[in-house]
């Protein structure tokens, strides 16, 4: 859920994507739209296609607040930017439509007009909101307790990988913590106002997570050195194969380095060693190795999709079979 701040954030968010459409509608207008323009821009629309759809759902959730909007006539109101937020979801579904068959100009326009309407409707929720007097704090906070579960699930996984596979009591406890960070039990939990409960299996995952750390610990530096430099050189091995399979098939990955902002392979290659460089030196404190480690396997799984992208982009113009592999399990073999 978000807090006041995080609304405020979101909200300069969508009007600095409405203050850009116009550049995008300019290039709308001219005979070729690079592809990581829209790209770029269907992804925004999916971010704020999300925090509407969030807030939309937590408002139809609580009963008192729906009764305090029909109170104040406010109702009939926020059907109607429901409704515009179906349009809005309409055409974010044809903007990805045209994204897969390299439509980049009609991907661009319907990404943009997408954006307009959420946009819309999510100012005009939140002056829904003030006009009925409710606090929004109360209803968007749980949007951040459900992050929150899925952040610390991510963390389960991730530890997971460093584990040895004879750490079978570690490995209950992860088991464990995962059966408190059921994230549709959350959302379920949170609907119904419980958001006690969401809070309490939080700290009980976490409490597990840190008692699996104490294994880590004790293992010693030089055994979680070993776990490290292995999982990474799996990682980079990996991005590795994609890179190598796009040069075998004469792919060109411009786009998609630059999606990332990189310019060239040679680059992202050596921002990820750079990486790699840090956390192995952090084997003596292994919290610090595995946030480390976290944010290595996200920027290897984040380039593995633009490169996913980029290669079925090009076998959707070829007709070429095969794509080198699947990037869902980028960074998901034990170490």
């Amino acid at each position: 859920m978000m807090n006041k701040r995080r609304l405020a954030a979101l909200a300069l968010l969508l009007s600095v994507i409405m203050a850009v459409a116009p550049s995008s509608a300019i290039f709308v207008g001219q005979a070729q739209v690079q592809a990581t323009t829209a790209e770029e821009l269907v992804g925004l629309a999916d971010r704020a296609e999300q925090q509407v759809k969030n807030l939309i759902d937590l408002v139809y959730a609580n009963d008192t607040a729906l009764q305090v909007i029909d109170d104040a006539g406010l109702l009939g109101e926020l059907e109607g930017n429901v409704t515009l937020y179906n349009q809005g979801l309409k055409n974010l579904t044809k903007a990805h439509d045209a994204l897969k068959i390299g439509d980049y100009k009609a991907a661009v326009e319907y990404a943009t007009e997408a954006l307009r309407i959420f946009r819309e409707v999510f100012r005009s929720i939140h002056v829904i909101l003030d006009k009925a007097g409710i606090q929004k704090g109360q209803l968007t906070d749980n949007q951040g307790l459900l992050e929150a579960v899925t952040r610390t699930l991510e963390r389960v996984a991730y530890l997971r990988q460093i584990l040895p596979e004879n750490a079978t009591d570690a490995l209950q406890l992860l088991d464990q913590a995962e059966a408190y960070l059921n994230v549709d039990e959350a959302r379920t939990f949170l609907l119904e106002g419980k958001t006690s409960e969401v809070i309490s299996n939080l700290d009980k995952a976490k409490e597990l997570i840190a008692q699996a750390y104490q294994y880590l610990k004790q293992l010693g530096e030089d055994s979680n050195a070993w776990r490290i430099y292995n999982y990474c050189e799996r990682t980079q091995e990996r991005i590795r194969e994609r890179f190598r399979y796009g040069s075998d098939n004469g792919i060109n990955f411009t786009n998609a380095l630059a999606s990332q902002g990189y310019q060239s392979e040679n680059e992202f290659m050596q921002a990820l060693q750079n990486m790699v460089q840090a956390v192995q030196g952090k084997a003596g404190n292994i919290q610090d190795a595995m946030q480390d480690l976290e944010a290595i396997s996200q920027m290897v799984q984040q380039m593995d999709q633009a490169l996913t992208q980029e290669i079925n982009r090009y076998q959707n113009q070829y007709g070429m079979g095969g794509s080198g592999g699947s990037g869902s399990d980028m960074g998901g073999n034990k170490p």
